[in-house]
């Protein structure tokens, strides 16, 4: 794990022993450790002269993991890259800390990824064995629940036929002309099933490695000192947990819940602007493909 939130030297951090290419420090100056915002908001938030004058850690604790879930999911939004063969099931389990599914997409020869479109004309489903008795009845186990097979859709996705990957360039790559444009692309399709945590692939992707992009909660494997919050959202992070402990203790004005709960969505929202991705120069060279003359 990182040194996080601890004074280094900076022959610490630049130092590479030649045998791992990486270095655990690069990086971390960015990062607060979890604990550090607890102990920090117990300093600075707890006391007899304060609005909350006593309060028990695990709960701070508690809420602080929720409010670094919110800020994964609506201002950091830390894409999580998970790369894998495709096997010969087409079929591929869900990453282990998945919550959102962003993109799915394939490496080309060229090293670049290409966009795999979701298939919303079929769906994963359960398939429940019958007799051969003309109502067709359902069969049970033993203990009357019924027992369940390998869906039909599952199986004719996997004998469909294959087709080629187109080797166009990046930009052209898996289009098609005179088609429903939601469909019009050869670069495959999948069909994913939360439920089970599972993803289907078409037959034209079988053995490609793809590259599953996700968004995480950044909890799971992470022990309780290894978590980390951005710099730039700290004090989001004080004003979640100020503003969500004062709406469950007894005895605090609602006055000063609404402030602080006012005071906690400022800060989100300063949170999103401090850690948005646009840049002005990125945008600038955006825009400038609209001064190009069509013919």
């Amino acid at each position: 794990m990182p040194i996080i939130g601890t004074n280094i030297t900076q022959q610490q951090y630049y130092q590479n022993d030649g045998n791992n290419p990486t270095n655990e420090n690069w990086g971390t100056y960015q990062y607060l450790l979890l604990s550090d915002i607890i102990n920090n908001f117990l300093v600075t938030y707890v006391g007899d002269d304060k609005v909350i004058n006593k309060i028990d850690r695990n709960e701070i604790i508690f809420h602080a993991k929720r409010g670094l879930q919110e800020l994964h999911y609506d201002v950091l939004r830390e894409v999580v890259g998970f790369e894998a063969q495709i096997p010969d099931t087409l079929k591929m389990h869900l990453p282990h800390d998945f919550v959102s599914l962003v993109k799915i997409s394939y490496v080309g020869s060229d090293g670049l990824t290409h966009p795999i479109n979701q298939n919303f004309n079929s769906k994963i489903t359960k398939s429940y064995l019958q007799d051969n008795s003309a109502q067709r009845n359902i069969l049970t186990d033993s203990n009357g629940d019924a027992i369940t097979g390998t869906p039909v859709i599952e199986t004719n996705w996997l004998n469909q036929p294959k087709k080629d990957l187109r080797t166009t360039n990046r930009g052209s790559k898996g289009q098609r002309y005179g088609l429903d444009t939601s469909t019009s692309n050869e670069n495959g399709s999948y069909l994913i099933d939360k439920n089970s945590g599972t993803i289907m692939f078409s037959t034209n992707l079988h053995g490609q490695n793809v590259v599953i992009e996700y968004v995480s909660d950044g909890l799971y494997s992470c022990a309780d000192n290894e978590l980390k919050v951005h710099k730039l959202a700290e004090t989001f992070m004080y004003d979640y947990i100020f503003s969500n402990v004062c709406k469950q203790k007894f005895g605090i004005q609602e006055f000063i819940v609404r402030r602080a709960t006012k005071q906690s969505s400022a800060s989100l929202r300063n949170a999103k602007i401090r850690l948005n991705s646009i840049k002005l120069n990125e945008l600038t060279q955006t825009l400038r493909g609209r001064d190009k003359w069509i013919k």
